[in-house]
């Protein structure tokens, strides 16, 4: 019964944790003194792109590879095999914005985007998100970005990235990363 109840309260923050990020506006130089560096991984990913105005949901999954200096490859292996890069040579926007969390780099970031950052007390759990300043080129199509993490031995673990577009809402989840 205890391991139930704390599994319940668990669950019932979660949401609350996530919906207070966008009340914690902070500033480049305070995100990269506080969050973690990354290194580059592959890990697996399962992803649920939800259709806003069909209410559709496209369930897909494969392997992800994370190159610091390069941005992202989604080997997708199911439903249908599929890659995508979002590598400095192609869809420079996502590459540019992958690159810069993971250089500490947020000169484009800070330009383009308000900045949050929310670390649970006494956890290595923390999120990081974007929202487009009123303005730029990227707010039309962009509502925020949220990535979810933890920390361990000083590094990153992305282990889960939410992109909010007006017609698409993107979820990712990662595991297994090495």
């Amino acid at each position: 019964m205890k391991i139930l109840s704390f599994l319940l309260i668990f669950f019932i923050s979660l949401p609350s944790f996530a919906s207070d990020l966008f009340s914690n506006k902070t500033s480049a130089k305070y995100v990269i003194e506080n969050a973690p560096s990354f290194e580059n991984a592959i890990c697996t990913f399962s992803q649920n792109k939800f259709m806003k105005k069909s209410e559709i949901s496209l369930i897909s999954g494969g392997d992800f590879e994370f190159m610091k200096d390069k941005g992202v490859i989604f080997k997708t292996t199911y439903p249908i095999q599929s890659d995508s890069y979002y590598t400095s040579d192609s869809n420079k926007n996502a590459a540019s914005i992958i690159k810069s969390v993971a250089n500490k780099d947020y000169s484009f970031l800070e330009k383009n985007f308000d900045i949050y950052y929310l670390k649970e007390e006494n956890s290595t759990n923390w999120t990081l998100g974007f929202k487009p300043k009123k303005g730029s080129k990227i707010e039309d199509n962009l509502l925020s970005i949220q990535i979810f993490g933890n920390t361990k031995d000083d590094k990153g673990i992305i282990s889960k990235m939410i992109i909010d577009t007006d017609n698409v809402k993107n979820e990712m989840n990662f595991s297994g990363c090495r």
